[in-house]
Parts: C-alpha cells; sequence; structure tokens
C-alpha cells in the first residue's frame, strides 16, 4: 500500500508517520517540499508517487491568527483539500482529511455529531469547512474526521 502523508512536521502528522511500518510505501514530504495550496505541485507529486491514500494532516491551524491573515488560511485549508481532493479522484486514491468542531457554531451545550449543522463563526471554522465542502464534491473516496482538540503522546 503506498500512502502520501501531508502535514507530517504536525503534531497530528508526525505522530501518524510513525505508526506506519515497513509493509507501508509511505511518502511524507516537508511543507517545502509539497505546499498543498499549490495545485501543479499537488497534482505533479500524486501523479507521480501514485498513493493509494493520502493522508491530509496539513493545515492553518493558527485559529485566531485566521482572522487577520484570512487569506492564507483560505488557500491551505480551502483551496489545498480542494486540489488534493481532485488529485485524489483522478488518481483513485482515498482521500483522509482532518477537519476540525470549529465548523460547528459552538452555541448548543454538549456534543455534536456529523449529522448537526455546520455554521462556522471564525474564518479558520469557515475555512475548514470550505476544504469539507470541496472533498465531497470534488472527491469520491474520503474521509473527514474531525477533532475537538490534539494531543501528543
Amino acid at each position: 500500500m503506498k500512502v502520501l502523508l501531508l502535514g507530517s512536521n504536525g503534531q497530528v502528522g508526525f505522530l501518524l508517520k510513525n505508526l506506519f511500518d515497513d509493509s507501508v510505501d509511505l511518502h511524507a514530504p516537508k511543507r517545502n517540499e509539497l505546499d498543498i495550496s499549490n495545485q501543479d505541485l499537488v497534482n505533479k507529486i500524486v501523479n507521480k508517487f501514485k498513493p493509494d491514500i493520502i493522508v491530509n494532516a496539513a493545515a492553518y491551524t493558527a485559529v485566531d491568527k485566521a482572522e487577520i491573515e484570512a487569506d492564507s488560511a483560505f488557500l491551505v485549508n480551502s483551496e489545498g483539500p480542494k486540489f488534493l481532493a481532485k488529485a485524489s479522484y483522478k488518481n483513485n486514491a482515498i482521500l483522509i482529511h482532518l477537519s476540525t468542531d470549529y465548523v460547528f457554531s459552538g452555541d448548543i451545550k454538549g456534543e455534536y455529531t456529523e449529522l448537526d449543522e455546520v455554521s462556522p463563526k471564525s474564518i479558520y471554522g469557515k475555512t475548514k469547512l470550505e476544504g469539507e465542502n470541496a472533498i465531497e464534491k470534488y472527491c469520491e473516496k474520503y474521509i473527514i474526521l474531525r477533532t475537538s482538540w490534539v494531543f501528543g503522546e
């Protein structure tokens, strides 16, 4: 099995990278090797490596800073997943995408489910939702995982 892991230097990606054993042909390029907001580069890497699975743990995660750097957040969290979805579809790969509970308003008490209405209040949440919507639109085989908090070992 061939796996393309994006965001391998981030908190989640770093731990995921260490879970794969030698039976997996893993390609985990660093951000300077594959910027997911660069469609041509995404296509080039995916077309060359031909992964069975693409795991997107890459994201613009500075929630508060996204309010003043909306363009940067949009490129990574919205455009990047769209480019990955299109490349995934073209190469018949499964796309596993890490998203966030910031796609919800935060107005209800208790836990959200995947069936609850999305209504992000922040730029960060809006960009992550746009990325999810792009994956649903352009990709046939995908899993979107929404996390509320991540932590290391």
